[in-house]
């Protein structure tokens, strides 16, 4: 059994929420609001420890199934969300 395997409404979700941040990003953005959403894959959470749990797997285990060889951390979300919401980002 995949990481994937029985994903498909969540994926779905993610994907709709994607295209909704893209819409409304155009949408305000003459008006100078920002809209960005951020969509990682496991993160070490809970319910990245409830998935390995399902699969019978370990985090390391888990993540090894990943092209990157590992789940994400926390703070790496938080570094996304505190670039997004800098004034280094450019708007073009």
């Amino acid at each position: 059994m995949s990481v994937l395997d029985g994903h498909a409404a969540y994926s779905g979700s993610k994907g709709a929420v994607r295209a909704m941040t893209e819409d409304v990003a155009v949408e305000y953005a003459q008006k100078g609001v920002r809209v960005n959403s951020i969509h990682p894959a496991y993160i070490r959470t809970a319910m990245a420890r409830y998935g390995a749990k399902v699969y019978g797997q370990t985090l390391k285990e888990l993540g090894e199934e990943f092209p990157v060889g590992h789940i994400g951390e926390p703070i790496d979300v938080a570094y996304g969300v505190l670039f997004l919401a800098s004034e280094g980002v450019a708007v073009v």
